[in-house]
């Protein structure tokens, strides 16, 4: 009966830790920040807090400790940059050119690998896309350069790229969030491109699991082609 407890605990356990949801924020303003939310718990990433100064930091003892982890680091840092040099010294063997550089590089094998990697990139980024939800989704630029017709022909550009990525996003986006929306503009007078977004985005943990599953024929398969190849040695 015990290991039945056991057992059903383990199951619990790995239960509420595939529905543990894993948010990130990014938002750029002029400066980029970016933000990742584990559960309740939220880890501001870039950019990073500045650190309180106190005094007590500052003590005898904690100088003397911060000086000897210098010191350490340091030695450790020559030491290994000796040996590095001994180990040049004395003739580094030529690395080969792994599977993948080998075919990119073979005009014979190069259309087909590019064709390969492009097919397992679409299966990566679409089984991820369909696990990933983005809450909300906010583009705002005004287009401005130093001259008029250029200003038009970026405007053009990029409402078309707005509606590119308006029509992808729909598909994985809220759209009763009021915070969703893109918006374009030109502005003939000014003289640079001014661009603010927002996005948070969030995946299950158990969602993170199942694609890791799904997709590791391809893993294995990318990991092949980055060993060494061997046809020609």
């Amino acid at each position: 009966m015990t290991a039945l407890y056991i057992i059903g605990g383990i199951l619990l356990f790995i239960l509420l830790l595939c529905l543990i949801p894993v948010g990130i924020r990014i938002v750029y303003d002029k400066e980029f920040a970016l933000s990742v939310t584990i559960g309740p718990v939220r880890k501001q990433i870039i950019p990073k807090k500045e650190k309180k100064i106190r005094i007590s930091d500052y003590s005898y003892e904690k100088l003397e400790r911060r000086k000897r982890r210098e010191e350490k680091k340091a030695a450790a840092k020559a030491k290994k940059k000796k040996k590095n040099e001994k180990k040049g010294s004395a003739g580094k063997e030529e690395k080969k050119d792994s599977v993948l550089v080998s075919k990119l590089k073979n005009p014979d094998t190069a259309p087909e690998m590019i064709e390969q990697l492009y097919d397992m990139l679409s299966v990566i980024v679409e089984k991820f896309a369909r696990r990933l939800h983005i809450k909300f989704f906010t583009l705002d630029a005004t287009i401005g350069s130093d001259n008029a017709a250029k200003t038009a022909i970026l405007y053009g550009g990029a409402c078309s790229a707005a509606g590119m990525i308006a029509s992808l996003l729909s598909q994985y986006t809220d759209a009763k969030n009021k915070k969703n929306g893109i918006r374009i503009a030109p502005d003939f007078l000014a003289e640079k491109t001014a661009v603010s977004a927002d996005v948070s985005a969030k995946i299950y943990v158990g969602g993170v699991f199942t694609y890791l599953f799904e997709i590791r024929k391809i893993i294995k398969q990318l990991l092949n082609l980055l060993q060494e190849d061997t046809s020609n040695g």
